[in-house]
């Protein structure tokens, strides 16, 4: 139980993952495509606070590994020119459960216990357009090796449900007591994306990124912001490899949370 319950915060604070194998900074004319999945093996810390109580969180990647069912990670980037478009879309699946023995309530009765089983579910879906705003030659004014940095709003939309079914048998003629209880939530997060592009040679791209917003309005985040690196090296003329990190900070009501990790990617270019 205690795993799921700290898999539930996380996914309360997932806000999207990292864009592995983005394009070469050149723009290039006509559409091009990019499909990639992705792993990020993340860690926990922060704060939650429920009925007045507030915890300490320190889960570890391995603990969230236990607990999970199923999870699709996945990134689209269509861009024409200057003009980006990027998709980013995660579902998992959790779930767990503990038994644990309690004391007898009767003289000379069996011992009783008390179980409990859970399930959660999320999607989370980003869409971010964005601009070239900027492309610079990084080493010479030759032009074949570039800087380029990229601007536009990110909306992350979540969608997270939870299911709990709780069973107390007293080790008495009474019972047993079960409990069961079913809660979906849903918001949208809107921030301020910016990201740099630099092809350091010609297979070779380092890419940073970073995002701010939530700004408390409506049910969205009171504060999120994010920062990532990575570094793409090219295959071929559509296979892409990434490799970097990622940290996450998400603000919103009783739960603070910062989340990090190594992330890993593949992308496929049409």
């Amino acid at each position: 139980m205690l795993r799921t319950a700290l898999a539930i915060v996380t996914l309360l604070a997932l806000a999207g993952a990292a864009h592995a194998g983005d394009a070469d900074p050149a723009p290039a004319p006509g559409w091009q495509f990019s499909l990639a999945p992705y792993f990020w093996a993340v860690g926990l810390e922060g704060t939650v606070d429920a009925k007045g109580v507030s915890a300490d969180v320190d889960i570890s990647f391995s603990d969230i590994w236990d607990a999970l069912d199923a999870g699709v990670l996945t990134v689209f980037e269509a861009r024409n020119g200057r003009f980006n478009v990027t998709t980013n879309a995660i579902y998992l699946k959790l779930s767990d459960e503990a038994k644990t023995p309690i004391g007898s309530v009767l003289p000379a009765a069996p011992p009783g216990s008390f179980e409990v089983r859970s399930t959660v579910q999320a999607i989370i879906f980003e869409l971010r357009p964005a601009w070239e705003v900027l492309s610079l030659p990084l080493f010479d004014a030759s032009g074949e090796r570039r800087i380029a940095f990229d601007l536009g709003p990110n909306f992350r939309a979540f969608w997270l449900d939870t299911h709990l079914h709780a069973k107390l048998d007293p080790g008495a003629p009474l019972g047993p007591f079960s409990l069961r209880t079913d809660e979906s939530v849903f918001w949208v997060d809107m921030t301020a994306a910016g990201r740099v592009r630099a092809q350091l040679t010609e297979n070779l791209t380092f890419v940073a990124a970073g995002d701010y917003g939530g700004f408390g309005i409506g049910s969205s985040s009171h504060k999120t912001w994010s920062l990532q690196g990575h570094l793409d090296y090219r295959l071929g003329e559509h296979w892409t490899l990434g490799a970097g990190w990622r940290t996450l900070e998400i603000d919103r009501g009783p739960v603070d949370l910062e989340i990090s990790g190594p992330l890993f990617g593949a992308a496929y270019t049409f």
